[in-house]
């Protein structure tokens, strides 16, 4: 006969996003969770209560670790135990093993691998499947187009169910186009802050000093053109959600700004004398690979672990072709709304192309396309040839039209409306436009990696975009 105390009882010492998270895991299990204060609270509960699983988190920094543990296994030798390492305790990842019912978990923690644990040691169903259920995942959400039916993205809404009540920080990596913005403000709608401020900063759109300014505001006198006090983004997002897409980008100068704000909530404003202090949620992406930029030394390690507590990781669109036509479904209603049309459906050999082609450009390649064949409202205009792959090198640009001659009469000079100048002016403006358009387009408007590729600055590259009234409409 199983105890009653023992069964469905569960005690944890972590900090405080930690313990949100594995309330959130729990509620569908029924289990219910009481926190130890400190280690001697937890030898002290498992000794009277008995419980049924013992969630340990390294970062409450413990005496001894290994002596803590072999405590608790002591006092209970049939103790299901979960330890989840912080960064600076992975080292000694493979070297505990006090118990055979002891797991270990490092972060950034995975949210399948965390639900696996707690099913094993609870011997109940999964806490992310129970938590979800089996409906229709096109029901769980606002962000339909988003979601899909493959079983990759079903996991991730899994684990964005289970985060976004909480106040943890979520890492969103995948490649560009794959719908990091979108899993975002999906972690926004379901959680207690959605009806407060939802502030996106895009990281690689302006230069170390503006994007200071940008995120934390200056005051009045702060720099020549600083005419009053300006709030900054982290203040509009107070009591709410900020994310910061591409913080990859951001230079190591204003990495040690940006930690600050996140271990303390303070900061100060350009030119200021005093912090300011704020509530808010942090959410980040990134296309880049950020252990690579640790190494490297260009991302800071603190900050990495910092933002990377719970992470999660967006498969491209050719790892799950099966929602292809779930998708083009979406964004036909999408576009017909937006332009009044009725383009009801696209052809079986139009979709069987868009299942051999491998979409570089990801979900966001996708949408363009349906949008051009919607708003066109023809597809073989649109798939006259096959969208380039990425390893299909540039066509040159189509060098311009002679000027037809101009005719004499009688041995006259002809008329001049050309010169040698004007005319090489504008062939080099065309086919610098030609090449701009072309590079943008293989990168697929990643404007950072356009403008290394082109060797000239990023702010040249977007005067050059305006100037030549480009646009990644097609």
């Amino acid at each position: 006969m199983i105890d009653p105390i023992h069964h469905g009882h569960v005690t944890i010492w972590a900090d405080e996003e930690l313990v949100g998270v594995i309330q959130g895991l729990l509620s569908p299990l029924s289990l219910a969770l009481t926190r130890a204060s400190d280690e001697l609270d937890l030898i002290q509960q498992v000794r009277h209560t008995r419980p049924l699983l013992a969630i340990v988190h390294s970062v409450k920094k413990p005496t001894n670790l290994v002596e803590l543990l072999t405590a608790l296994h002591r006092l209970q030798s049939d103790l299901a135990i979960i330890l989840i390492l912080g960064h600076e305790h992975i080292p000694l990842q493979n070297s505990i093993a006090v118990s055979p019912k002891l797991k270990v978990l490092a972060e950034p923690l995975d949210l399948t691998a965390l639900s696996q644990r707690i099913m094993e040691a609870t011997g109940l169903s999964s806490p992310l499947e129970r938590s979800l259920g089996h409906d229709d995942l096109r029901n769980q959400s606002d962000y339909g187009h988003l979601l899909g039916l493959s079983p990759k993205m079903k996991e991730i809404m899994m684990i964005i169910n289970q985060v976004a009540p909480t106040n943890i920080k979520v890492l969103i990596r995948g490649e560009s186009g794959t719908g990091k913005e979108l899993v975002a403000r999906t972690l926004y709608a379901r959680s207690l802050r959605k009806d407060k401020p939802f502030i996106k900063v895009l990281c690689a759109a302006l230069p170390e000093g503006l994007l200071e300014s940008e995120l934390f505001g200056y005051e009045k006198g702060a720099f020549t053109g600083a005419l009053r006090r300006k709030p900054g983004k982290f203040e509009f997002a107070n009591h709410g959600t900020i994310f910061l897409d591409e913080i990859g980008e951001i230079s190591p100068g204003l990495q040690a700004k940006l930690l600050q704000v996140l271990q303390d909530g303070e900061f100060s404003r350009v030119g200021g004398e005093t912090d300011v202090k704020v509530d808010t949620r942090v959410l980040a992406a990134t296309n880049k690979n950020l252990e690579k930029a640790v190494a490297e030394g260009t991302f800071r390690e603190d900050l990495f672990y910092r933002i990377n507590v719970v992470s999660v990781h967006l498969p491209p669109l050719r790892e799950r072709k099966e929602e292809i036509s779930y998708l083009v479904e979406y964004f036909l209603e999408k576009f017909n709304h937006q332009y009044n049309k009725t383009y009801q459906r696209l052809s079986e050999s139009t979709l069987q192309r868009f299942y051999e082609y491998d979409w570089p450009g990801n979900v966001r390649e996708l949408e363009n396309i349906v949008k051009r064949i919607v708003v066109l409202d023809n597809e073989d205009v649109v798939l006259a040839k096959p969208p380039p792959q990425e390893d299909v090198p540039l066509p040159s640009p189509t060098p311009p039209a002679k000027p037809a001659p101009v005719a004499s009469s009688g041995g006259a000079s002809p008329t001049s409306t050309y010169s040698l100048k004007s005319v090489g002016k504008e062939a080099a403006s065309q086919a610098e436009r030609d090449l701009i358009r072309n590079i943008l387009y293989q990168t697929h408007w990643n404007r950072k990696r356009a403008a290394e590729l082109l060797q000239i600055s990023y702010k040249a590259l977007l005067y050059k975009i305006k100037k030549y009234d480009l646009n990644n409409d097609g």
